[in-house]
């Protein structure tokens, strides 16, 4: 039997092999725009197809493929194509698979930026977008055409950490014929291997987890070969490249991330049931709670339950703002997936000028505040929390 190797043996060398080579321990940093043809022989091969050497950055960089080929292991994919934001491969993605006329199913319970790219931006080119409410999963297939090509979803959500059934919804977008996308971003390929449920494709914005260090902007789309080589030809067309030093701060992201990401998951439970024991608190958002209507999804397809949770804080707009003004140690800021702790207000950030009709559909409420779990001590995340709770 072949030996499998760990995620943690992925996320250090996968990418980066250089053994029986006199080379820098780390990758290095490829930081051109072009490269050198030795002879015009060499650009002839090129331009013919028979070569696969490196000629401009926006087409492929030694160190780019280097974190390509280390996502791709984590998440066991064939192929990655790494762009310059989250929101880059998504559209990315999109393009790769759809034109002016098709269509896509997507879930409604989507990152507040993939919302406004679905109602706002693909109607403009053609592209219609059916966004089915959570509680309406259970009958997403009526929503299927035959211009159906992609089906759209993301577990947990942000930032209501709703799960869906992936196995269940893959099967349903493949009987329709869709490529069956997974925005993974909050589960991280440590938690979560959506392509093993059945998805085509995975999503991530390197921006949060995988980077994890809140110093880098980056996206990321992994799958078999037929999927991910067409959006690696729209990367191309459409200019969505990743810089070099950024791919590097990637790589070296990423060899710390299963640490990361299981020392958040412990600081997480702890203030999950911190919170859902609080008489300030109304309700806790988080897979991990056995009362949580997710917890059994999240079981079967999760390897823990991650280290984003939400709450609804009582006393509505004006406790929050209280709330999250006294904190001192946890920071106010819009991403998520570092290693500082930070929280963030969705009605004012992630999910800003949706509808009220909408953000009701997602159950966020002025009472809503995410938090995005670091790798600090637990306890000292927790005495800031409950101080700050005693000033809401």
């Amino acid at each position: 039997m072949k030996h499998v190797r760990h995620d943690s043996t992925l996320a250090v060398h996968a990418g980066e092999d250089r053994h029986g080579r006199k080379a820098a321990l780390t990758t290095e940093i490829a930081q051109t725009s072009v490269f050198i043809q030795p002879t015009l022989n060499d650009l002839r091969k090129l331009a013919e197809g028979k070569s696969d050497a490196y000629t401009y950055t926006r087409y492929g960089n030694p160190t780019i493929t280097a974190a390509e080929k280390k996502i791709a292991a984590l998440e066991g994919g064939d192929a990655c194509v790494i762009t310059s934001s989250g929101m880059s491969a998504e559209m990315v993605a999109v393009l790769a698979v759809c034109q002016a006329g098709d269509e896509i199913v997507s879930m409604l319970d989507v990152y507040g930026g993939t919302v406004k790219l679905f109602q706002d931006i693909l109607p403009r080119l053609g592209i219609k977008v059916h966004m089915v409410p959570f509680d309406q999963l259970d009958r997403i297939e009526k929503h299927f055409t035959r211009k159906t090509k992609m089906l759209f979803l993301e577990s947990p959500t942000n930032p209501t950490l709703r799960c869906a059934d992936l196995t269940h919804l893959a099967d349903v977008g493949h009987a329709h014929k869709s490529c069956v996308l997974v925005d993974n971003t909050f589960a991280t390929p440590v938690l979560q291997k959506p392509l093993s449920l059945g998805a085509d494709v995975v999503l991530h914005s390197c921006t949060k987890a995988l980077g994890g260090h809140s110093d880098l902007t980056a996206g990321a789309v992994i799958g078999a070969r037929k999927w991910i080589d067409p959006m690696r030809e729209m990367m191309i067309r459409t200019g969505a490249s990743l810089d070099p030093g950024a791919a590097y701060l990637l790589i070296r992201g990423l060899k710390t991330l299963e640490l990361r990401v299981e020392r958040a998951c412990v600081n997480a439970f702890h203030i999950a049931h911190f919170l859902d024991e609080h008489a300030q608190v109304e309700r806790v958002m988080y897979p991990g709670l056995p009362e949580s209507p997710h917890h059994r999804t999240a079981l079967r397809q999760m390897r823990d339950f991650g280290s984003m949770l939400s709450f609804n804080i009582r006393g509505g707009a004006r406790s929050a703002e209280r709330f999250m003004d006294s904190l001192k140690l946890w920071y106010l800021a819009t991403s998520l997936g570092g290693v500082e702790s930070t929280v963030s207000y969705p009605v004012l950030s992630s999910h800003v000028g949706l509808s009220k009709k909408m953000l009701q559909q997602f159950d966020i409420s002025p009472s809503t505040i995410r938090l995005s779990v670091g790798i600090e001590g637990h306890e000292d995340l927790i005495a800031d929390l409950e101080q700050a709770l005693a000033k809401a």
